[in-house]
């Protein structure tokens, strides 16, 4: 919707759209500081040392992921790799909290979104040692996310749509579902060696430069901690993997950037768009296959082969090459990501129309090289995982 003034042409939009102003918590410096980078490498070598070390109690206890029919790698592997990866992120976190007591940048809805990623992060191990029913674990996810969102909604901004301001329960609902949709893609995605601590990593360093350029640094230090974890997990993860990142990490990832993504573009200047076009091909895989399974009522919540990175490896493709190929893509949604900053509104919606096109366009490639009946079970390729 436009409104026309003497000078210029002036966009209506939806706040969370375009942003809430500069409205800074602190200076660039603070989020480049050596005591910042200490954390960083702290949360690097805890996470690469706490993988290794869980690479071997696994091999000893027997935790493995034993390949089946539906998985993508072909010699059973270790998981719970996020374990260490989390916990190191926490600890660096938390040392950074407790450093910064007191200040303005520790205040408000950061720390409660860490809590939640935390939350959803144990019962993500949970899950990973128990097994629960898909319906109890979306109830208790949307449940959490509903009631933090409630509990926040009085410490953010009005939201408003146009001219009007939206009253709380008509974006805590939606907002609470994106969140669990958030949570849960993140773990769809966790199929190959590489792709999910990949993106966390790419994602989040993006995210910390974002952060560190509006003066945010609170959110800008919890996303680099969380981007030198993830690298730390990569080592052992990526292909050939020797361990899996598991429900639990997958859970806190996608929980963590879930709630940001709503949280932080209420409360800080950085716009929804940036917040959510790295991981464009996250969800655009996942949310083409779901509709494409309940079209075939299909058992959506059950264990498949149907996204678009699977199919990849399915033509032959080595998970080196599909994870490269999928890290290339974030990286571009990154850079159109940044690009929305400065832009308009009309530039950002072009921008996101953009970039959905071109990971459409490359969905319809990988169609076109499938096999015309592509339902009949194959064997994956001898390539993945392998206990190094």
């Amino acid at each position: 919707m436009l409104r026309w003034g003497n000078d210029d042409l002036q966009w209506v939009c939806p706040a969370i759209f375009r942003g809430r102003g500069d409205r800074k918590d602190g200076s660039v410096a603070q989020a480049f500081s050596p005591v910042i980078f200490g954390l960083v490498a702290f949360s690097l070598a805890a996470s690469v040392a706490g993988v290794g070390m869980a690479i071997r109690l696994a091999q000893r206890v027997g935790m493995l992921d034993v390949p089946n029919e539906r998985s993508s790698h072909s010699l059973p592997t270790p998981r719970m790799g996020g374990v260490p990866m989390v916990a190191a992120a926490a600890l660096a976190f938390g040392g950074w909290v407790f450093l910064a007591a007191g200040e303005a940048n520790v205040q408000g809805e950061l720390p409660y979104t860490f809590l939640f990623a935390l939350a959803m992060f144990l019962l993500g191990f949970y899950d990973d040692l128990r097994d629960l029913s898909p319906l109890f674990r979306f109830l208790v996810q949307f449940v959490s996310a509903l009631l933090l969102l409630i509990f926040l909604a009085s410490l953010l901004p009005d939201v408003s749509l146009w001219k009007w301001v939206l009253p709380k329960w008509a974006w805590v609902v939606p907002g609470a579902f994106w969140v669990v949709w958030m949570l849960n893609l993140y773990n769809f995605m966790d199929g190959i060696d590489g792709l999910a601590g990949g993106e966390a990593a790419v994602a989040s360093s993006f995210f910390f430069l974002v952060f560190a350029y509006y003066g945010q640094s609170g959110w800008a230090v919890a996303n680099l901690v969380v981007a030198a974890a993830s690298m730390g997990f990569l080592v052992h993860n990526w292909p050939p993997a020797r361990i899996f990142m598991g429900d639990a990490g997958s859970a806190f990832l996608g929980a963590f950037y879930g709630m940001q993504s709503v949280v932080a573009a209420l409360s800080t200047p950085v716009p929804f768009p940036v917040l959510v076009l790295p991981f464009a091909n996250f969800i655009l895989d996942t949310t083409f296959t779901l509709f494409r399974r309940l079209i075939r009522r299909e058992k959506w919540y059950q264990a498949h082969r149907s996204h678009f990175y699977q199919r990849m490896t399915d033509l032959g493709m080595t998970h080196g090459k599909v994870t490269s190929i999928e890290l290339l893509v974030v990286v571009a949604s990154c850079v159109a990501a940044a690009a929305c900053i400065p832009a308009g509104p009309a530039v950002r919606i072009a921008l996101v129309v953009s970039v959905t096109a071109g990971i459409a366009c490359g969905g319809l490639w990988v169609r076109g090289k499938e096999p015309q009946n592509r339902d009949v079970p194959r064997t994956p390729p001898n390539q993945g995982h392998s206990l190094q």
